[in-house]
């Protein structure tokens, strides 16, 4: 069997100034700051065959299919902000050229394995190279990328680290081996040549301890063979390449190697992408392929600024724009045992329509699924410019869904495919869109307002009775009264919803459907005949509409209150009516004997107010409601007229 000889070389830095919050495997300790070596080195096949390396060895680089889809990471141990660091910085090379690395779960086989601080004693960082993984894929549970010290390391340190790890991982080799690298500083005067004396005794001084010359010297000095089909590199070298490090320039000024952050190369250089490219090709992007997710929710946006939470138990990606390789990821915290809520939002530069795609992200390997319980919850904050939305009907645990529109929301068709797992729908400030759900066997609340907000108490006579005499044709009524939940602050249900929600709504086998709000609605008609089950209705609109609607005024709720489910046996069903109007009136301007009006680009701010019925479609409706076990609260007040 192979085994692994391991070069710890070329000393990184002398920390100890500064130390990250994460813990090693062993746990958080209190260790004092001290210089402790840091190195960085590599990790080499006893017998490579030949035995050159260069910048980057051809039989090490991958192909580019293997690169694309076969790259899996897992980690060996370490903290969770540890793994999360490593996972950030390794995107720079993926976002640099046709790579991707997938990450899968600790308990299954992976080509490339992280350890931290894995092997006892050991204080190198170091990788193997390309290929050379596959050479030990069968040992899973040693590592392929070994990252040591990162206790006492800064975060330009392990940056560095890790871009360089991958590097390797990549089939890239030590920068400072190129064939062009001829360093100025520390050669003997008057010649070209490298004065190897001065270096082998400032790091013999330096690292006696910790590394034999003969070692040291196979990294920092022997150089390696042009041959054109075993080596590929730049055309010139790269001081500002991750593969390398300035320590030569160090040693001839006196210096500890790198002892400073800003010495680190912490961010590819032109030269590393230009590179990387050749190798493999241009970057897939930062948006996964189609294959690497399951889309749970789509729509089409027009506008600049989207803005959505999510509820979910699974890692999610967000696709704001394909075409221009723009996604958001929500990861789930470390240590997260239940649902995950996150807020996201994007500021495009241009209004123009996109689709936009909220998935779910798949396992490595796995394959496309028919069904998903990773999203719980979506509430879109920012709906205006949103169309066609699509809940994809693979989602077997989203319970809950709220659509907020505003002022510029398009009216549109809102519907609800058949669904057995959604339980709470609010569809708000939708301006004239019409709402059709069927089959939501589990849907228990429907609303044009944010919430469901029901009195606490009901108390006074069961129904509304005229009182006193006409004033001007128009009597009085009294009836029941609600006392309603502390509410701080104004807004709904203090207020109606700004504008309108709704011109139509077809609800159909939604039998477990219980409460029903909706508030400032523009419907003339609706069926309660289908909710079975239902015990709670809040119904507003202006004078036009459900409430007050019709010839003569209130036919439109006397029709709507026919079709209420019975209730007897049961507790008393509940309704809530209230009126609106505009709180404010036209501006008009007279001209002359001529009044000119103004109306407004949008709708007025809108408050309740007395609901007017004609005094023959009172005494029906109470009717109705004794009949099926039902009571009306006319919460904004009540009125009857003989017009």
């Amino acid at each position: 069997m192979k085994k692994l000889l391991l070069l710890s070389v070329v000393l990184l830095a002398f920390a100890g100034c500064s130390r990250d919050e994460t813990t090693s495997p062993g746990g958080p300790g209190d260790l004092e700051a001290v210089d402790v070596p840091h190195f960085y080195g590599m990790a080499m096949m006893d017998n490579p065959a030949p035995e050159t390396r260069g910048i980057a060895v051809n039989y090490k680089v991958w192909s580019r299919p293997a690169a694309e889809n076969s790259l899996s990471v897992k980690f060996l141990n370490g903290s969770a902000a540890y793994r999360a660091f490593v996972q950030e910085v390794v995107r720079e090379w993926e976002k640099a050229g046709g790579v991707r690395f997938h990450f899968v779960d600790d308990n299954r086989d992976a080509l490339i394995r992280i350890g931290f601080d894995y092997v006892p004693g050991m204080m190198s960082s170091w990788a193997l190279t390309g290929t050379d993984h596959v050479d030990v894929l069968d040992r899973q549970t040693e590592p392929t990328v070994h990252f040591a010290q990162w206790r006492r390391a800064s975060d330009a340190q392990k940056r560095s680290d890790v871009l360089r790890a991958f590097g390797q991982v990549l089939g890239l080799e030590l920068e400072f081996r190129h064939p062009k690298f001829s360093p100025g500083w520390v050669t003997i005067a008057g010649t070209e040549q490298i004065d190897e004396e001065r270096i082998r005794n400032y790091w013999m001084d330096e690292l006696a301890e910790f590394i034999s010359w003969e070692e040291l010297k196979k990294m920092v000095l022997d150089p390696i063979n042009n041959s054109a089909e075993e080596i590929s590199f730049t055309t010139d070298y790269d001081p500002l390449s991750v593969m390398n490090w300035p320590f030569y320039e160090q040693i001839a000024n006196g210096l500890k190697p790198i002892e400073f952050d800003s010495d680190y190369r912490t961010e590819l250089s032109e030269h590393d992408k230009e590179f990387i490219v050749e190798l493999y090709g241009k970057s897939f992007g930062e948006v996964p392929p189609s294959k690497e997710y399951l889309p749970l929710i789509e729509f089409d946006y027009t506008g600049t600024a989207p803005q959505f939470s999510v509820t979910t138990t699974e890692r999610l990606v967000v696709i704001w724009d394909k075409e221009a390789d723009e996604c958001s990821f929500v990861d789930l915290p470390a240590g997260s045992t239940g649902p995950y809520t996150a807020t996201l939002s994007h500021t495009f530069a241009e209004s123009k329509t996109r689709k936009i795609i909220i998935g779910e992200m798949l396992e490595y390997g796995e394959e496309m699924p028919g069904t998903s319980y990773a999203l719980t919850r979506f509430d879109f904050l920012e709906a205006v410019g949103a169309e066609n939305i699509n809940v994809a009907e693979c989602n077997k645990a989203l319970e809950k869904v709220w659509i907020r529109g505003n002022y510029g929301f398009k009216s549109q068709p809102l519907d609800c495919v058949p669904n057995n797992c959604l339980k709470e729908l609010y569809l708000i400030l939708t301006m004239q869109s019409q709402a059709t759900l069927d089959s939501c066997r589990n849907l228990e609340v429907f609303a044009t307002s944010p919430f469901i907000c029901k009195p606490t108490s009901v108390s006074g006579p069961r129904f509304a009775t005229e009182i006193g005499n006409p004033v001007n044709g128009v009597y009085q009524t009294t009836g029941p009264t609600a006392k309603w939940p502390v509410t701080i602050g104004g807004g709904w249900p203090l207020d109606p919803m700004e504008i309108s929600s709704l011109n139509a709504l077809d609800i159909r086998n939604c039998n477990k459907l219980r409460s029903i709000s909706l508030d400032n609605n523009r419907l003339m008609s609706l069926d309660f005949s289908n909710y079975s089950n239902a015990d709670y209705i809040f119904l507003s609109s202006r004078a036009s509409y459900i409430v007050g609607g019709g010839t003569p005024k209130g036919q439109y709720l006397l029709n709507a209150i026919r079709t209420l489910p019975s209730r007897i046996g049961k507790s008393t069903g509940l309704i809530v009516v209230r009126g609106i109007r505009s709180k404010l009136q036209f501006p008009i301007t007279k001209t002359g004997n001529i009044p000119e009006v103004s109306y407004p680009s949008r709708e007025l701010p809108a408050e309740y107010t007395t609901v007017q019925l004609h005094r023959n479609i009172l005494p029906q409706i109470n009717a109705i409601l004794q009949t099926k076990n039902w009571q009306i609260v006319w919460d904004s007040g009540c009125l009857t007229t003989m017009d």
